[in-house]
């Protein structure tokens, strides 16, 4: 009588697949990973003056002695988290759409910052809690915040320039006092929303980017001569 077995067919469940061992750069990378993501948990709520290596150690379930290990000091724990920050927000853009350089990335660039979950928001708490501490005296936040900071001009100056130079930006903008107001906006509506999340983001996003484009976009013939003429008067 046939059972249905196939020939060598035991009847022994087969071994399971086992999983791939992880190699020590993987391993490594997910470390860093659980360190930095732990780091932005405990700053967004305490603070990082506040927040000892040990803690973090612990929060992101390693030894207590893992995150000096690894990251030598908490001056290079910091560094590594502004790079993670930056990180972060530029694979954000990438995965919202794809933007031309010029007024186009800068518009690009508003829309995500404040189109964000209220998850991702969690690393634009962290950032203004490092700059709000890396003002005070003697602070060792000051020079990894005053990189990050003109890093993030930087992109604002370099998209200005670009729209001068193709004509869709007028040239008597200037790049870097334009994008030292454009990030300062952007960063102070959002310590507002932290203290008061009522504030419709939405509509400051389409607002900021009315604004922005009134700006920076070429002016009518007309409107451009009466303002050369205020600027003779």
């Amino acid at each position: 009588m046939a059972t249905g077995r196939s020939r060598g067919d035991t009847g022994k469940p087969a071994d399971p697949v086992r999983p791939r061992r992880r190699t020590q750069a993987e391993r490594r990378e997910d470390a860093e990973r659980r360190l930095l993501d732990a780091t932005l948990s405990l700053v967004a709520r305490r603070g990082f003056s506040r927040v000892t290596l040990a803690e973090i150690g612990e929060e992101a379930g390693y030894s207590r002695g893992l995150p000096l290990h690894r990251f030598g000091s908490k001056a290079g724990l910091l560094q590594a988290l502004a790079r993670r920050i930056s990180e972060r927000f530029v694979a954000q853009r990438a995965a919202a759409r794809h933007s031309s350089p010029g007024l186009d990335a800068m518009r690009l660039y508003v829309e995500v910052y404040f189109s964000r979950n209220d998850k991702e928001f969690d690393t634009t708490r962290t950032l203004l809690v490092l700059m709000t501490e890396g003002f005070l005296e003697d602070s060792d936040l000051r020079a990894v915040m005053c990189d990050h900071n003109r890093r993030a001009r930087q992109i604002f100056v370099n998209n200005i320039r670009h729209g001068v130079e193709s004509g869709e930006i007028r040239p008597d903008v200037d790049p870097e006092s334009t994008a030292a107001i454009l990030v300062g906006a952007m960063r102070g509506v959002m310590l507002q929303w932290f203290n008061d999340p009522d504030l419709d983001l939405t509509a400051v996003k389409n607002r900021f980017l009315d604004i922005m484009d009134t700006l920076m976009l070429p002016l009518p013939a007309a409107a451009a001569g009466r303002r050369e003429a205020d600027k003779q008067a």
